[in-house]
């Protein structure tokens, strides 16, 4: 959903959105920069070479996203400055969930909005990786077509969810 028709014709009243957004025309307003970790399950790091430095990566199974800037670089901000590293992996995928649930089974190493990936880090299931070095923050949008649909139903919901993102 990126124009304001499909929006509509898909009968959506808003989307939320994460990462980058292309120009659209219809209405985006800015909720939270959404934290992105690094990491994969301790099994499927038994056997792979050594991960010291994001380059290491061109030496390891990656599970890629097929939209936006993880798709097949990943950037992150060091010791060193700020460094972007091409990655590879069999399984690409346009849903985190599918991804999440390929690191958990071993397959690879999944870079992912803390939040999708925070649970299974907490119950030992993943582990962190390359924790001196930091990838870019996602932003969270909410979009909303430009005109009179606005019901009040819905002016309350964008109000509610405005409010309460700007509370954390």
């Amino acid at each position: 959903i990126n124009r304001p028709v499909d929006l509509v014709e898909e009968g959506y009243d808003l989307v939320f959105r994460v990462g980058e957004l292309r120009d659209s025309g219809l209405i985006a307003r800015r909720l939270a920069n959404q934290r992105v970790v690094l990491c994969a399950a301790p099994s499927s790091l038994q056997t792979a070479p050594p991960l010291r430095t994001p380059s290491d990566l061109a030496h390891h199974e990656c599970l890629l996203f097929l939209r936006g800037r993880y798709r097949d670089t990943w950037t992150f901000d060091g010791p060193d400055g700020r460094t972007t590293v091409p990655v590879s992996g069999r399984l690409s995928a346009d849903h985190g969930g599918s991804l999440l649930q390929a690191a958990l089974a071993g397959q690879g190493i999944l870079l992912q909005p803390s939040v999708l990936v925070a649970g299974a880090i907490e119950q030992g299931r993943l582990v962190s990786l390359l924790e001196a070095y930091s990838a870019p923050a996602l932003v969270l949008h909410v979009l909303y077509a430009p005109d009179h649909r606005m019901t009040p139903k819905l002016r309350s919901f964008l109000d509610f969810t405005l409010q309460a993102f700007a509370d954390h």
